[in-house]
């Protein structure tokens, strides 16, 4: 077990493996108040970090989604129809068979890619955290079992 000292007050424990399963979620929203609450009340269960549509951003996002196992984008109303987004989005989900996206309040819901969770414009920011915990556990899991198979058929 490795210890990393959060501050002087705070010590967190992390198990070695030799996988990383700590999904990563990265916040697409044009109010970065809203974005810098999200990454704070996501540490329990994810790293969350802050997407901004700039060119030097969305490849720290796609270098990230080929490193790490789960991968989330999540996209507010606002930025939604960015087209760098969409093919961002797009081009992360055939690197990683584990990419997903979420998008709140989106008006054209065909131009993300299949699997991306839709939420309603109104949803509020308690209920969009547990649905990416929720949805990120079952991932994990599902992550899991593939990887499980894949080592007892290379056997």
């Amino acid at each position: 077990m490795n210890r990393k000292r959060k501050s002087d007050s705070t010590l967190i424990t992390f198990r070695m493996t030799p996988f990383q399963t700590t999904p990563s979620i990265w916040i697409a929203f044009q109010n970065q108040e809203e974005a810098n609450s999200l990454v704070s009340r996501m540490e329990s269960f994810a790293h969350g970090k802050k997407l901004q549509s700039t060119s030097e951003e969305i490849e720290g996002f796609l270098l990230d989604n080929q490193k790490t196992a789960l991968v989330w984008l999540l996209v507010d109303a606002a930025s939604c129809n960015d087209d760098r987004l969409i093919s961002a989005a797009h081009g992360a989900k055939d690197q990683n068979e584990f990419f997903r996206c979420a998008v709140i309040g989106s008006n054209l819901p065909e131009s993300w890619p299949n699997g991306t969770l839709h939420m309603d414009s109104n949803s509020l920011s308690t209920s969009i955290l547990d649905r990416l915990r929720n949805e990120s556990h079952a991932l994990r899991i599902a992550n899991s079992r593939l990887r499980h198979m894949r080592r007892l058929q290379n056997r």
